[in-house]
């Protein structure tokens, strides 16, 4: 009887450990997702610094070519 029971208790935490790893494995797919969207999300994000720099940077020179002109006298008259 002494081994029915230790196989008995064997069978329980291996069903245990199989019930926790599939848990586990589902929460790592959930975590998984979650980490591609906030890549993406940290994609777009990068993407929209890059084009408000280069807007910011367009916008700079702008005003620099415009400030050359205007400090330029016309003395073709």
């Amino acid at each position: 009887m002494q081994s029915m029971e230790i196989i008995k208790a064997l069978d329980l935490k291996i069903e245990k450990l199989v019930h926790d790893y599939d848990r586990i494995k589902i929460e790592n797919d959930v975590l998984r997702q979650e980490l591609n969207e906030l890549k993406n999300k940290n994609d777009e994000l990068v993407r929209n610094n890059q084009d408000m720099l280069l807007r910011i940077d367009s916008a700079i020179t702008l005003t620099k070519k415009g400030k050359k002109s205007d400090s330029e006298t016309d003395f073709s008259y």
